[in-house]
């Protein structure tokens, strides 16, 4: 499953919308500054949580090319006692219109995958009050079959999350995020865990992006 799922999850980057360059000139004092925090938060994302080892995944080059982010990792754990793997794919940009088309209901059906559900969901109160949507999908072949839990959210610089890409959208037509931009956020599992394994597995994937999380949040008053 792990060596299946990883090249369809990078693949699905290169549904990102290519930035537009032409504003970048009248960049706002701080603003370099701010995305090299957000670049150097990628070094607080731990390797080793608990009984979970994380390996990077490499993303593709035309992929970042055409999200041109500003931050991304692409990061498998593995659970040394189960053997049970989990992906934590985050993407920020600095223009929020290049993630519009980074969302798991675009990138994943373009990939062969089908949905099969999606339901806004709470996050735990201890990683902040706001929601997430879990999607289901799947895969068949003819001698394969996979399917895989999704759980995304969104973040912008002002603090704010949200469950689907409306944030982003608005940030996208708003001059005051032009060069501040948003991420986008994956928890990915496979399918088949119990419900208090897949929320456990989804709370270690947010303790292991919490760092970068609050530094994508610092860019703007909220």
């Amino acid at each position: 499953m792990f060596k299946f799922m990883t090249p369809l999850i990078t693949i699905a980057l290169l549904g990102g919308v290519a930035l537009d360059q032409s504003n970048r000139d009248a960049a706002p004092p701080g603003i370099e500054s701010y995305h090299v925090r957000v670049q150097q938060a990628e070094t607080l994302i731990p390797y080793n949580i608990g009984n979970w080892v994380g390996t990077d995944t490499p993303i593709r080059q035309e992929a970042l090319n055409i999200l041109d982010a500003n931050s991304t990792i692409s990061r498998v754990y593995r659970d040394l006692l189960t053997g049970q793997t989990a992906t934590l794919l985050l993407v920020q940009c600095a223009d929020a219109r290049s993630l519009l088309g980074h969302y798991p209901p675009v990138c994943y059906p373009s990939q062969g995958w089908s949905q099969l559900s999606s339901a806004v969901t709470s996050v735990p109160p201890e990683f902040g009050s706001f929601e997430a949507t879990e999607y289901a999908f799947g895969y068949e072949l003819s001698l394969q079959s996979n399917s895989l839990e999704v759980l995304h959210f969104t973040v912008l610089p002002d603090g704010r999350m949200a469950p689907n890409m409306d944030l982003l959208d608005v940030a996208a037509r708003d001059r005051r995020y032009t060069f501040y931009g948003g991420a986008s956020i994956q928890f990915i599992v496979n399918s088949g865990l119990t419900d208090e394994g897949r929320h456990k597995t989804y709370e270690m994937l947010f303790q292991a992006a919490a760092p970068w999380i609050a530094a994508v949040q610092a860019g703007l008053p909220s």
